[in-house]
């Protein structure tokens, strides 16, 4: 499936939200899945994505790239 560019005059959070957990639920099924973490808005975004749609079927690893400034590495594991 080709991606789609979303403009801001025609984003609907709530409705992307939907979609793309039933994606996710659709395409995992029954399984367990794994994603990684880096502390980026994109990973944490699909983590929040994967969470909401798989609950404890997603295993979310944190990757520390050791690009964070002091601290962060800690606070996002939290």
């Amino acid at each position: 499936m080709a991606a789609k560019e979303i403009t801001l005059g025609r984003l609907n959070t709530k409705k992307f939200i939907e979609q793309q957990v039933k994606e996710i639920r659709k395409k995992v099924g029954n399984r367990v899945a794994i994603n990684a973490l880096s502390g980026g808005v994109d990973s944490a975004v699909v983590t929040m994505l994967g969470h909401r749609a798989l609950g404890s079927k997603l295993k979310t690893y944190f990757i520390d790239n050791g690009l964070m400034r002091a601290g962060e590495p800690e606070i996002i594991v939290k």
